[in-house]
C-alpha cells in the first residue's frame, strides 16, 4: 500500500474514533437505556430469527413477506410490554394505593403482637429470651415514634421511583424495537468493521446470545411460575389479595438468594399474629419444596433444556460464575444489571478464549499437564 492510502486510512481511522466518542457524549443520557435494549435484542434473537422465518413463508400473503423484520420487531416489542410493563403498572398503582391507604396504628399492632409471640417462643433459652426482649421494648419505642408523615414520603418516593422506572421501559422498549427492525444491519456493519475472521465473530456472537438467553428466559420463566404458584396458594388461604401477591412474588424473586421471601415473610408473620399454624406450614412448604426448590431447580431447567433445543442457542459459561455476575450487575446497573452483567462477563471470557487459541505460548504447561 502506498505511504497516501497509509495516510488517509490512519486519518480516517481517528477521524472515527472521534467521532464515535462525540456520538457517545451526545447519547450519554441514552446509553444506559441503549445498552439494555441492545442486551435485550440479543436475548430475544433467537425469538426474532424464527418469528421473520415464521412470516416469510410462502404461504402467507407478499406484504406481509415483504414486512416480516418490522412485524416480528412489533410483535416482539409488544409481548415485552404485555409481560413486564402491564404488570409492573398494576403493581405500581395497586402498590401507591395500597401504602396510601395503611393504617399506621394497626401495623404498630401487629408488630408488637408478632414481637411478643417470638419472645413466648424464645422462653427456654434464655441468652435468646433476653437479647429478643430488649429488641421488643426498643422496637416499641421507635414504632411509637414513627408518624404519618414518615410514611406518606415513604409512599412519595416509591411513586417517584417507580415512575422513573416507567420512563426508563418506554425508552428502552423504543431502543429495542430500533435494534430489533435493524439488527442485521447492525451486525453486518459491525462484523466488517472488526478485524476478526466471520468465525471468531460467530463464536463471540454465539457465546453472548447463549449465556444472556439462558439468563433472561430462565428468569422470565421463574417470574411467571412462581408469581402464579404463590398467588394461587394465597387464593387457597384466603384473606389476602391474591392477585397483588403473586404479582409481588414474580417481581421479587428476579432477586437472587433472597427472591420470594421478601413476599412469603410478612405473610408468615401475619398468620403468625393470627394463631394460623397450619397455614405457615403450608406456605413455608410451598414456598421452600415447590417455589424455591421444584420451580427453580428442576422446572426451570427443564424449561431452559426445552428452549435450548428449539432456538439451538449455546453457552459455556459457569454456572455458579453467571450467578456472581448477575450479583455484580445488579450492583452495578439495578435491575437491568440482571442481563448486562451476564452478557459482559459472557463476551470477556469468549474474547479471552480467542485471544488465548491465537497466541503461542512458551514455558508455560497445559491443562492437561497439569
Amino acid at each position: 500500500m502506498k505511504p497516501e492510502a497509509d495516510e488517509g486510512v490512519r486519518f480516517l481511522s481517528y477521524l472515527t474514533l472521534f467521532l464515535v466518542a462525540a456520538s457517545l457524549y451526545i447519547f450519554s443520557s441514552y446509553l444506559h437505556y441503549i445498552l439494555v435494549a441492545a442486551v435485550l435484542s440479543l436475548c430475544t434473537s433467537h425469538g426474532y430469527i424464527a418469528l421473520d422465518a415464521f412470516f416469510k413463508k410462502n404461504s402467507l400473503p407478499k406484504f406481509i413477506q415483504k414486512q416480516s423484520c418490522l412485524i416480528s420487531s412489533i410483535l416482539l416489542t409488544i409481548g415485552f410490554l404485555s409481560l413486564i410493563f402491564a404488570p409492573l403498572v398494576y403493581f405500581i398503582s395497586q402498590t401507591y394505593t395500597q401504602m396510601s391507604g395503611v393504617d399506621l396504628d394497626h401495623i404498630k399492632d401487629v408488630t408488637m403482637q408478632l414481637f411478643t409471640k417470638v419472645v413466648a417462643f424464645s422462653d427456654s433459652i434464655p441468652v435468646l429470651h433476653n437479647f429478643l426482649d430488649n429488641l421488643k421494648t426498643e422496637g416499641f419505642s421507635i414504632l411509637k415514634n414513627v408518624s404519618m408523615e414518615a410514611v406518606y414520603k415513604t409512599v412519595n418516593g416509591v411513586a417517584s421511583g417507580a415512575g422513573s422506572l416507567v420512563v426508563q421501559i418506554v425508552w428502552i422498549m423504543i431502543f429495542y424495537f430500533l435494534f430489533n427492525l435493524n439488527g442485521r444491519q447492525i451486525l453486518s456493519f459491525a462484523a466488517r468493521l472488526m478485524p476478526t475472521s466471520f468465525e471468531d465473530e460467530k463464536y463471540l456472537y454465539r457465546e453472548c446470545t447463549g449465556t444472556v438467553a439462558v439468563v433472561f428466559y430462565g428468569t422470565l420463566f421463574n417470574m411467571l411460575a412462581q408469581g402464579i404458584a404463590f398467588g394461587l396458594l394465597m387464593t387457597g388461604i384466603g384473606g389476602y389479595n391474591a392477585f397483588y401477591l403473586g404479582v409481588l412474588a414474580g417481581f421479587c424473586s428476579v432477586i437472587p438468594i433472597i427472591g420470594a421471601a421478601l413476599v412469603y415473610i410478612p405473610v408468615i408473620a401475619l398468620e403468625l399474629v393470627a394463631g394460623n399454624y397450619m397455614n405457615i406450614v403450608i406456605i413455608l412448604i410451598i414456598a421452600w419444596g415447590v417455589m424455591g426448590f421444584f420451580i427453580d431447580n428442576i422446572l426451570r431447567i427443564i424449561f431452559i433444556g426445552y428452549l435450548k433445543k428449539i432456538f439451538g442457542f449455546e453457552y459455556t459459561m459457569n454456572e455458579v460464575l453467571i450467578l456472581l455476575s448477575i450479583l455484580a450487575g445488579i450492583a452495578s446497573f439495578g435491575f437491568w444489571g440482571l442481563i448486562i452483567g451476564p452478557s459482559v462477563i459472557a463476551l470477556t471470557l469468549a474474547a479471552a478464549n480467542l485471544y488465548s487459541s491465537q497466541v503461542t505460548h512458551s514455558g508455560f504447561p497445559d491443562e492437561d499437564d497439569i
